[in-house]
């Protein structure tokens, strides 16, 4: 028996309806695009299990064989495509409206090494952690080490699957940043994300006393393995504004 969800890029310009026979089990890849996005995938069994109901653009982002599109204007990812022939494999999860991402069983499937296409972006870091977007279009040398982070399960951070480190602005040195796409949500923070491989790079605070750090997502930082410190688990849905979809 299959289940029918919707589902939506956070803006609302996007939305789908799929259906899927289990959500008990999701995969999630270590590949170095998937890594830094946080990607839960489920697979319609066909394609015409997954229908358009409200067609805002896409755009597309090759990687390997497959073609990964996004929302332009929010960031969020919404699905996996064979680019041959642009039949599709995969949709991610955390783009469905009414699942909870991290109540999921998740199974790893395994498909490059992890830190090896994690690797810096020209100009190489000699006093940092490197940090860049996955096609390296943004790029930024970090001069700390993040002892702590943050996961949070807003809607846009559950998802873009963001893990937060909080340093001050000074501590960051920004490389490129030419493909930057700026999205705000509610009236404290505005969230930067690739305008070309969609990968969520960095947060910034509107209110006076947080405009001097930055949020950056680690999973962008190739040296830094996040798991090795503690993580906060912040319950954004409660504090941040409530979420409606336009």
């Amino acid at each position: 028996m299959s289940t029918s969800y919707l589902g939506n890029c956070h803006c609302g310009s996007f939305k789908f309806i799929v259906k899927l026979s289990n959500l008990d089990s999701v995969a999630s890849c270590n590949c170095s695009l998937c890594y830094r996005n946080a990607y839960l995938w489920a697979h319609p069994a066909s394609k015409d299990d997954f229908v358009v109901v409200q067609a805002g653009s896409l755009k597309e982002y090759r990687h390997g064989t497959n073609n990964h599109k996004f929302c332009p204007t929010c960031g969020t990812s919404i699905l996996c495509c064979n680019a041959s022939n642009g039949e599709i494999i995969s949709v991610n999860v955390r783009a469905l409206a009414d699942v909870d991402p991290d109540s999921l069983s998740v199974k790893l499937t395994p498909c490059d090494v992890r830190h090896a296409p994690l690797n810096s972006a020209d100009p190489p870091s000699q006093d940092g952690l490197h940090g860049n977007c996955h096609c390296k279009a943004i790029s930024y040398t970090l001069h700390s080490t993040p002892e702590r982070t943050k996961s949070c399960n807003c809607s846009i951070c559950s998802r873009s699957g963001v893990i937060w480190a909080y340093p001050v602005k000074a501590d960051v040195t920004v490389h490129a940043q030419e493909s930057l796409v700026e999205y705000a949500f509610g009236q404290k923070i505005v969230h930067g994300f690739c305008g070309v491989c969609s990968v969520h790079v960095w947060e910034q605070f509107l209110t006076p006393a947080k405009a001097h750090t930055i949020g950056l997502n680690v999973r962008a930082i190739g040296d830094f393995d996040f798991a090795q410190v503690p993580t906060k688990v912040h319950n954004g849905r409660a504090t941040m504004p409530q979420y409606q979809v336009r």
